[in-house]
């Protein structure tokens, strides 16, 4: 990657980093050091600003939207930070062409992952965090996702089968799927209902009418999904 690129990236971000050895590693995937022997990937710095970032976020939401419970805050949390909202990001600001890519990765006319973009991303927070501190990651986070808060939030005050869909959206690039049952007579009939993403069922909900059942179903897989002690949701992509 030309030196030059450096103050174009670093113009889009409105930062001017110190050390540019950092960015140059933010912006170095593995494959280029597999082919480059002595150079270092991203990884390390993406580890970083993936904690920086979900700290930033955290603050900023906790302060700014006080009547939001845990489970809300932790509902806006996830859409923020998603996988394919920051690989959107990445994509507005055109990381992908200042990566440092091996051969492998550079496939004339093929998509750029949407996994190496969201990671070059988080490493690029964790350069600026080493970089210039913490005020300069916090400045940097939330100039870059403001706006995507403030959306995010509004969202948020939706139903839960609103917010499911959304969550699951971004998440995991999948509609929600429910599944409808019902018992006993016509003036007192219950349904049932399971929702699923990619074939995973995640909430079960009851009800006296498939409004409520389904509520009560996308309600339990906000839970499932905002819990931080399931099982790994990524085996669900």
């Amino acid at each position: 990657m030309p030196p030059n690129n450096f103050e174009a990236l670093s113009e889009k971000l409105k930062y001017k980093f110190n050390d540019t050895e950092l960015v140059q590693v933010a912006l170095t995937h593995s494959s280029w050091c597999a082919e480059n022997r002595g150079s270092t990937s991203n990884e390390r710095l993406e580890f970083l600003g993936d904690a920086v970032l979900g700290m930033v976020v955290t603050r900023y939401i906790y302060d700014q939207y006080p009547e939001l419970s845990e489970g809300k805050l932790s509902q806006l949390r996830a859409l923020v930070v998603s996988s394919s909202s920051l690989s959107q990001l990445a994509e507005e600001l055109g990381v992908g062409s200042y990566l440092r890519l091996g051969k492998g990765q550079t496939t004339a006319g093929s998509p750029m992952p949407p996994s190496i973009l969201e990671d070059a991303m988080e490493a690029i927070i964790g350069a600026v965090f080493l970089d210039g501190g913490w005020e300069a990651a916090d400045e940097l986070v939330l100039q870059l996702l403001g706006n995507q808060i403030e959306e995010n939030s509004e969202r948020n005050n939706e139903d839960a089968k609103s917010r499911l869909q959304a969550l699951a959206g971004q998440q995991f690039s999948a509609a929600p799927e429910y599944e409808f049952k019902s018992e006993g007579p016509a003036h007192e009939k219950r349904f049932f209902v399971d929702v699923s993403i990619n074939e995973n069922v995640l909430g079960h909900g009851e009800g006296r009418s498939k409004k409520e059942a389904m509520q009560l179903a996308a309600e339990q897989a906000l839970d499932f999904l905002m819990d931080e002690e399931h099982p790994n949701t990524d085996k669900m992509l």
